[in-house]
């Protein structure tokens, strides 16, 4: 009998991976895992980088290692820096790239109210509408826009006052090689996190830029408030139905305690077509009006400064979410 070889084996703490031009990465201890992915601290150049892995017949990897070169070639300012990947036979992809913090769900989350301060919420929704306007920039929408999937950089890069995009499994070019608009493809099915997911995505429906724009906002309510009215519902049509009716009856309950600007950007995104490009500077102008009557400067610390004088870093990857990459294995197209 011939022996059975093993496949998608996923390295481990203490393992060595060799990449094509001869680079050793030592991988330290796990950051984040999932069914499909670990992602590993390493060390490049003296500094801690980023490991992350998928087993190989699951990896969504291609996908985010597109969307990092080219948000390197264009300089764009919210993606960490790809600094290596590769494939290792047919047990795993691996990404090599800058660190993150924890990213802003988890941080929101462990705060004594669940909820950032108005100063920490509003700059981080403009860093984050940035990061988007950035990817949609190059050709992508993310499908997945959400407050787990941002996180600061660290300080051993400098880059901890700057709010970075990461996890691009579900992502997929909107435009064509010619830069033309893809063509709606109708009901395409689900894509994305239930708590986040636009009212398209809950009709099945293509997604587009609006729909990334539609779930950052989410993700500014819940940062600004601490909740979101939906946030223990789990049914996803019922998560729907309470989206559709924080558009109408709910809608004063669902903006409470948020600035009125948030209204404005709401009726904005519920305007958007397929085909819109969204109004970025116009949302940012809206955001730097809160910040403008509040005084806030963009040189204050973060809440998560306030918190801990620990640099420790935790995640790069929302792996912890196993329902969510559950979601991504049919995700390719």
């Amino acid at each position: 009998m011939t022996e059975k070889v093993e496949r998608d084996r996923l390295p481990k703490q203490n393992d060595e991976i060799v990449t094509e031009n001869g680079r050793k990465y030592k991988l330290g201890r796990a950051l984040g895992d999932g069914g499909y992915g670990v992602v590993f601290i390493s060390e490049f150049d003296n500094c801690e980088i980023a490991v992350k892995t998928e087993k190989f017949s699951k990896s969504q990897l291609k996908v985010e290692i597109e969307v990092l070169r080219a948000a390197q070639q264009m300089g764009c300012k919210h993606f960490c820096s790809l600094i290596d990947c590769g494939t290792k036979g047919k047990d795993f992809d691996y990404l090599i790239m800058t660190l993150l913090g924890k990213d802003l769900h988890k941080m929101r989350c462990e705060l004594e109210d669940k909820k950032f301060s108005m100063s920490t919420a509003i700059r981080a929704g403009i860093q984050t509408i940035k990061a988007c306007e950035e990817l949609h920039r190059i050709g992508f929408i993310s499908r997945d826009v959400k407050p787990g999937n941002f996180a600061p950089g660290v300080k051993q890069n400098r880059q901890n006052r700057i709010i970075f995009m990461f996890d691009f499994g579900l992502s997929r070019k909107y435009v064509d090689q010619n830069n033309n608009l893809i063509p709606n493809r109708k009901e395409v099915g689900w894509r994305g996190t239930t708590r986040y997911g636009s009212l398209d995505a809950h009709k099945r429906l293509d997604l587009a830029r609006k729909d990334d724009i539609e779930s950052w906002f989410y993700g500014l309510v819940e940062m600004t408030k601490g909740t979101l009215p939906w946030r223990n519902v789990t049914n996803r049509t019922n998560v729907q139905k309470a989206k559709e009716l924080a558009r109408t009856t709910t809608r004063v309950q669902f903006l409470f305690e948020t600035p009125p600007q948030y209204d404005k950007i709401l009726t904005m995104i519920d305007a958007y077509t397929f085909e819109s490009t969204p109004e970025y500077s116009k949302i940012i102008k809206l955001l730097n009006e809160v910040k403008e009557a509040a005084a806030i400067r963009d040189k204050e610390a973060w809440d998560w400064e306030d918190e801990s004088k620990s640099t420790t870093v935790n995640t790069v990857s929302s792996f912890s979410d196993k329902q969510n990459r559950a979601s991504k294995e049919k995700a390719t197209k």
